[in-house]
């Protein structure tokens, strides 16, 4: 057996004080983690402790005659609380005081006076290293249970989409990803470099484009999430480039919890009723612990942005017809009342041919050609900057009022969770998650707004316009429309998530501790696609000619082949060809319907398998103190296999056609890391170790890769800690980025040549010649914590980021412009047809030279005692200075970019959020202030080409409140109103046919929203 060590002495200087006061200055002076509820500590005061101490001999007079009792959870951490009879105070209370990372899965409060030994399943750790009970010098910002309740949260993105340093990705309505679906990203370089983990583990894709819906996590059990704003691929593998999203869940939960609240905008919309449960019992001693939890969310949506008074003005992005180079005039407009230039409900000839035919119909000059009820020919006036797509006012139809805010989201999640002490010395335990989230949205019917071919010969077409096109020497005109008949395309998108956890941990020796598990994940996607359309039998029913032998009409194919073969009509589009009639609204009857639209349908499995061996300890000691090391090894694989409908792999239907794959790959890593402490307690430093980690990956496809970490923590004095990293990062491609075979979606694409807007088919590809990136990453920063000054915490980081060979896709648009600009690279991706007009736009990711970020976190915190309670203060901000991609010498930076949806993720220069949260008694009070800095339209335009006249977007401030009321020991309400002001985004429209109006992703498009609700703990 070890000798006993000789407890550690410290000197203290702690007056009689507030308890909360005194408790947070033993967490300095003795570098411990204090963990108490401050609502207990109300009106409780402290003794005096001077002189040099053990901690336990500091903590005991610290507590002399208070009624309150210490636990120790392990050798770096203590729980302050009322002695055994008291209920255990709730974990949203529950405060963590000192320079110690913060604790995970937190103890039971005390149940005697005495100060307890920790027990295994009680280590601290913290997010960022595979070591515990030490000071990490990663930055770490860490939201708890509190903060979670304290915004009404239904879901982890509604938690997240304050946090400055964080992004929300949600996409709202873009057919070609995942609809609905919130994926985090930090630092603004994309979901895929964001590392996400629940508990610890990493979490597997929920879709075949290789992310992760943050809906899935289960809100019930959250106790505390800790965001690693830096480079942590050395402690957990591929991904972990711009830092890791760690989602802690309360394993030591006794007792029963319900919340249940609901919530709506100001708007009545949104609606949103949200309950979740959970309930944790010990058996057997406590030998045997069962947690089980569940979660339900539904949220009712709002796909009409005309719903807001800042929505309804028919704004869109429009081609400046009067643009030149050289005449001062902007190249795009933003206006209001915009139309479509070539489509209708009943269809309108396209413009060329429109004002020809309206001459020989004798309408008013500068007048087009429509079709009314009923087929009907009248005059389609034109209204002004007429572009390729949209137009100020005039005849043509519009849906930008039907623009998306959110889509219809609802999300059930359930796990359970079990742990038995095999021996003192092992456990065993596993945990289930499931979650199914399903999303409904909508998007345009299908339209034609390049125009559909229609000949003199067509059964359907009125006469007069037949006369009218002899005369003027035509054989075939084009017509726009916008087929309502064939009603919103709604896409259904469901996600089923299935996750099994097992494995044994335990201890040996003097401190050491190993676990070995095992992770299996199953996770299914399916997509659904209403009232897509066969573009083929579009096209055969248009074609329609009067059959000379029965007088009626009838596909002019079918006409030509009444009884064609298998090779001439495979799918049975001539045999079974409808006539269809365009003209005039309500024209298309249900027979064509039937013929030609239909239900596409993609479906993928995302399988995730990893195993893993870890080791810590305390080899021996230095003269400063213990060595800690840790050593570990890790499996896994990943497999993606997407499977469609046929009309899809024959890329038959009108947009989506996703194309079969399947891919897969395994990874093998070892890593090891070690914490060496180097001065403790001298007169120069109070505290200096270094932190160095290193891990080599074998990936099957790709080859080794090494990453590693070196870091320092310095106290000077104990009031004042330094702390850098630098690290090696990597992120290898995914089986979507190596193996897809085309994402069809068609969308705007202005041509520089014409500056006309014409709808385009883009198709995302794989690149299987991808390679890993690497990213090298520092960060360095200081925490303040004055002694003089009780409950004051100051922490500012500095980080850069810089990756090279970044995989990266470039928006179509882009590669257009770019090949435009003489960047040669991208024009084998733009295809003309002969008249040079664009038909297709090809993406495919590759390895850029680089991209860099770079920036500074600012963190500040003040609690103190006001009145009969406390108030707690706190700032978070995000300055970014760089966010750049370089390509052939090329840099664009994106700093600011507040007006276009990625790609390129761009990001407000400042961000930050103030809240201020008062509790006493049984109220708890709250106020908070989130700024989001404004910006560009698009960074990149106004340099050599006047793009918009006033490229400038203005941030955004919004007021939050809340408040709480325990009606009991057991009972609370709360309520909390969110933009409390109802403060409008700004009006940053894309080019899309139904143009989101407000296209950022920062700013609150909602509106002011409201939820109230209850908790029960028993």
């Amino acid at each position: 057996m070890a000798a006993a060590a000789v407890p550690e002495r410290r000197s203290y200087d702690i007056p009689a004080q507030n308890m909360a006061q005194a408790l947070e200055a033993f967490g300095r002076q003795s570098g411990k983690a204090v963990l108490f509820d401050p609502t207990r500590m109300v009106g409780v005061r402290s003794q005096p402790v001077r002189g040099s101490l053990s901690i336990d001999e500091a903590l005991r007079l610290l507590l002399a005659g208070s009624g309150l009792a210490a636990r120790r959870a392990n050798a770096n951490a203590y729980v302050v609380d009322v002695p055994s009879g008291a209920r255990r105070a709730p974990d949203s209370i529950l405060r963590t005081i000192s320079t110690a990372p913060v604790l995970r899965d937190a103890p039971d409060l005390p149940q005697a006076a005495a100060i307890e030994k920790p027990t295994e399943d009680q280590a601290i750790t913290v997010t960022g290293t595979r070591i515990s009970g030490f000071t990490a010098p990663t930055p770490v910002t860490s939201l708890s249970r509190a903060d979670l309740e304290s915004k009404a949260a239904g879901t982890v993105s509604e938690l997240l989409d304050d946090v400055p340093q964080l992004r929300i990705n949600q996409n709202i309505g873009k057919s070609s990803e995942p609809v609905g679906a919130s994926n985090v990203d930090l630092r603004g370089l994309g979901t895929q470099r964001t590392l996400l983990l629940i508990d610890g583990r990493r979490v597997a894709f929920t879709d075949p484009a290789g992310t992760i819906d943050t809906n899935i996590v289960p809100v019930a059990l959250i106790s505390n999430v800790e965001i690693v704003t830096g480079g942590a691929s050395a402690a957990y593998g591929s991904d972990a480039v711009a830092g890791v999203v760690n989602f802690l869940l309360n394993k030591n939960l006794k007792g029963f919890r319900l919340d249940t609240s609901y919530g709506q905008s100001i708007y009545d919309d949104h609606h949103r009723p949200s309950v979740s449960a959970a309930y944790g019992i010990g058996l057997m001693d406590d030998r045997l612990h069962l947690t089980f939890a569940a979660d339900y969310m539904h949220n009712d949506g709002q796909t009409a942005q005309g719903t807001r008074p800042w929505g309804n003005d028919k704004t869109a992005l429009l081609t400046n017809p009067a643009y030149t180079r050289t005449n001062g005039q902007p190249r795009l407009l933003i206006a209001n009342n915009s139309r479509f230039v070539q489509m209708t409900a009943g269809g309108v000839l396209t413009r060329a041919v429109g004002l020809q035919i309206a001459q020989q119909l004798g309408f008013p000059t500068g007048t087009g050609v429509q079709f009314g009820p009923g087929g009907t020919v009248i005059p389609f006036n034109y209204g002004t900057n007429i572009g390729g797509t949209f137009m100020t006012g005039g005849d043509g139809t519009s849906l930008v009022d039907e623009g998306n805010i959110l889509p219809e989201i609802e999300r059930i999640t359930g796990y359970g969770e079990l742990r038995y002490e095999l021996s003192d010395d092992v456990e065993f335990f596993a945990d289930f998650l499931y979650s199914r989230v399903n999303v409904l949205s909508d998007l345009s019917p299908n339209r034609d707004d390049a125009g559909f071919l229609v000949r003199d010969d067509n059964a359907f077409l009125p006469s007069s316009v037949r006369t009218a096109m002899a005369a003027a020497g035509l054989t075939s005109i084009t017509v726009g429309r916008m087929n309502f008949e064939d009603q919103t395309s709604v896409f259904d998108n469901a996600t089923d998530v299935k996750r099994w956890t097992f494995g044994l941990k335990g201890r040996f020796g003097d401190g050491w501790r190993w676990d070995v598990s095992g992770q299996i994940s199953r996770n299914d996607y399916e997509s659904i696609s209403h009232y897509n359309r066969i573009s083929n039998r579009w096209t055969l029913g248009l074609d329609t000619v009067v059959n000379p032998a029965t007088g009626q009409p009838i596909c002019r194919a079918l006409l030509n082949t009444p009884n064609p073969t298998a090779a001439q009509d495979p799918y049975g589009d001539i045999r079974n060809c409808v006539p269809i009639n365009p003209f005039g609204a309500g024209s298309i009857n249900q027979a064509a319907l039937d013929y030609y639209r239909g239900t596409s349908w993609t479906r993928s499995r995302q399988e995730q398998d990893v195993f893993a061996a870890n080791v810590s300890g305390n080899p021996f000691k230095t003269w400063a103190g213990d060595v800690k090391f840790a050593l570990g090894a890790e499996y896994r694989r990943e497999m993606t296999k997407l499977t469609a409908d046929a009309d899809s792999a024959l890329r038959r239907w009108r947009s989506i056609n996703s194309q079969p794959f399947s891919g897969e790959f395994t990874v093998k890593e070892g890593y090891a890391e070690v914490v060496v402490p180097l001065v403790n307690g001298a007169a120069w430093a109070d505290n200096l170790d270094v932190n160095a980690a290193v891990r080599y990956t074998d990936y099957e496809l790709s080859g080794g890769v090494t990453t590693w970490k070196v870091g320092t923590s310095y106290s000077p004095i104990p009031d004042l800690r330094f702390r850098a990293t630098l690290s090696r990062d990597i992120r290898a491609p995914n089986n979507y980025e190596l193996f897809q075979r085309g994402n069809q979606v068609i969308s705007a694409i202005i041509d520089p040549r014409t500056n006309t807007s014409r709808p385009t088919l883009q198709i995302t590809s794989g690149n299987s010649a991808l390679k890993p990136e690497r990213a090298d990453t520092l960060t360095a920063g200081v925490i303040f914590q004055p002694s003089f000054l009780p409950g004051f915490r100051a922490a500012i980081d500095y980080y850069r980021i810089a990756i090279k060979q970044a995989i990266s896709t470039i928006a179509p648009q882009s590669i257009v412009d770019y090949c435009e600009q003489g960047r040669t690279e991208f024009c084998a991706g733009v295809v003309r047809d002969a008249a040079q007009r664009i038909t297709q736009v090809n993406v495919i990711p590759f390895n850029a030279d680089s991209m860099k970020t770079s920036g500074v976190d600012i963190e500040l915190q003040y609690r103190f005692s006001l009145g009969t309670g406390q108030l707690n203060l706190r700032g978070l901000a995000n300055y970014v200075a760089e966010i750049s991609t370089t390509s052939n010498g090329i840099t664009n930076d994106y700093v600011g970019l507040a007006g276009i949806a990625p790609p390129p993720a761009g990001l407000p220069q400042w961000r930050f959020n103030l809240d201020a949260n008062y509790a006493a008694g049984p109220w708890k009070l709250g106020l908070g202030y989130r700024y989001i800095g404004g910006g560009k339209f698009d960074t990149r335009f106004n340099i050599t080409t006047l793009d918009l006249i006033d490229n400038t977007v203005s941030g955004r401030g919004y007021v939050d409140v809340n408040a709480a009321y325990a009606l009991s020991s057991t009972v609370e309400l709360y309520g909390r109103v969110e933009n409390l002001l109802n403060v409008d985004p700004p009006i940053t429209p894309n080019s899309i046919a139904t143009p989101t109006v407000a296209n950022s992703q920062f700013y609150d498009r909602r509106g002011t929203y409201f939820v109230i609700g209850g908790r029960i703990r028993l």
